[in-house]
């Protein structure tokens, strides 16, 4: 996953604790969402294998046979959403690395801002379906009460906030290079 920020930092005679911590946050996102992924791929064929006993507890809840496939099609979405924010954080993730690097206006940097932006709209396409078969989930007859209640966090202002944490360093950072190009001339 290569070098962490506190290593290039110290390398360059500083250390960032901004970018340290949010490195390492991120590291830890790349795991959960990789792992969460893999979940949803075999979650499914485990429901399969063990269809009685599924079927068993999803009855209790009102939900029958015939929402099986659907339930694969949502594992499918989630593996997909995961997949999409996997590479959204890894991207960030680099960007990190060349900020603290100290070169946070290379083109590779926009390429990356690019990437995430599709990736942005690619997850925004695949929540739609997604969502739909949650509200068709928590309509279906004779199940108890399930809701759905936020509890004012989402992961995708998780995301923008630690974009908007490492833009504002690039951006600080460019700064402070231009001041010092201007300084020179």
């Amino acid at each position: 996953m290569g070098d962490s920020p506190r290593s290039r930092a110290a390398t360059n005679g500083g250390h960032d604790i901004l970018l340290t911590s949010v490195w390492w946050l991120l590291t830890v996102l790349l795991v959960i969402c990789a792992a969460l992924a893999v979940f949803c791929l075999l979650a499914y064929p485990i429901i399969l294998i063990n269809r009685d006993f599924f079927l068993a507890g999803f009855g209790k809840m009102g939900i029958d046979a015939s929402a099986l496939p659907w339930i694969g099609v949502l594992g499918v979405l989630g593996a997909i959403q995961l997949t999409l924010t996997y590479f959204f954080l890894r991207h960030l993730r680099r960007m990190i690395g060349s900020v603290a690097h100290g070169h946070p206006f290379d083109r590779v940097n926009a390429d990356r801002l690019r990437s995430m932006a599709w990736l942005s709209v690619a997850s925004q396409i695949v929540a739609v379906p997604m969502t739909r078969l949650i509200v068709w989930f928590d309509a279906l007859p004779q199940k108890p009460n399930v809701h759905h209640d936020s509890d004012g966090l989402s992961m995708g202002a998780i995301i923008l906030t630690l974009v908007l944490f490492v833009l504002a360093r690039v951006f600080r950072t460019g700064a402070e290079m231009q001041d010092d190009l201007e300084g020179t001339v």
